[in-house]
């Protein structure tokens, strides 16, 4: 159990559940570190969230432009990343070019997609997300989103040996239980037991449901080279006995 610095009134829920469900997961930290290091430029995160990959990046060294919708997770991103070289940008990553337009960054050598970012988006999303990323890149840069391999994540439509998480956040106990995998034939429904403890013992306990878009890699290449991106490899993130493996699909302008 990790003892978190902040309280529940001072921390968004969103934030604690993004650390509770994922904050321990660190399997594709080395791929996007070995990444920013063939990079020429700034690294840019798609759907940053609370900080997980950014704030690694930047503690190894390389600036990093995040960019994350949900204003809390934004403003808590921001919190965290004070002293390091992480600019946090609040907006939506399917309108790229005007975020960054309006931020005036520097050259993007790197553009990462991590934890299935892109697989929350439909298909008009994605399509403005990809034609957004080949508007922003230079000759050079690349970018690289990741889908779940759904070979490693689900048998016969169900989660093989869930692991529960859990945090304690100021005396408060979050606790987070997959329960199962629904799959239909355009979306994975990746259902969890979410309980809140108080520190006074009083329980809330609801059920949390997160939704992908079903995505080959194939398509995820077809629809890159619609929006003048040129696959031109892909990267295997190896699952564990308690966590679906990924394919990263590395991209750049054509």
């Amino acid at each position: 159990m990790t003892l978190l610095p902040k309280g529940p009134r001072e921390l968004a829920e969103t934030a604690i559940w993004q650390d509770v469900e994922f904050g321990s997961y660190v399997a594709d930290l080395p791929l996007w570190v070995e990444l920013a290091r063939d990079a020429d430029g700034t690294v840019l995160e798609l759907g940053a969230g609370s900080g997980r990959v950014s704030l690694r990046l930047a503690r190894a060294g390389f600036e990093v432009i995040a960019v994350e919708r949900d204003p809390d997770l934004a403003k808590e991103l921001e919190q965290r990343a004070r002293g390091l070289p992480v600019r946090v940008i609040e907006g939506d990553i399917t309108a790229l070019e005007q975020l960054l337009r309006a931020a005036g960054g520097p050259g993007i050598g790197l553009a990462i997609a991590p934890l299935q970012v892109v697989q929350t988006l439909d298909d008009d999303e994605r399509r403005g997300l990809l034609e957004g990323l080949a508007s922003i890149l230079g000759p050079a840069a690349r970018c690289a989103v990741s889908l779940v391999d759904e070979s490693t994540l689900v048998e016969q439509g169900v989660a093989a040996a869930p692991k529960p998480d859990m945090r304690e956040v100021g005396g408060w106990v979050y606790y987070s239980e997959p329960l199962w995998v629904q799959v239909s034939d355009h979306t994975l429904r990746m259902r969890r037991l979410r309980e809140r403890v108080a520190p006074g013992g009083d329980l809330v306990r609801r059920v949390h449901d997160d939704v992908l878009h079903r995505i080959s890699p194939e398509r995820i290449e077809e629809e890159a080279r619609t929006a003048a991106l040129a696959p031109v490899e892909r990267r295997e993130i190896v699952s564990s006995a308690y966590e679906a493996g990924s394919i990263v699909i590395l991209l750049e302008r054509g």
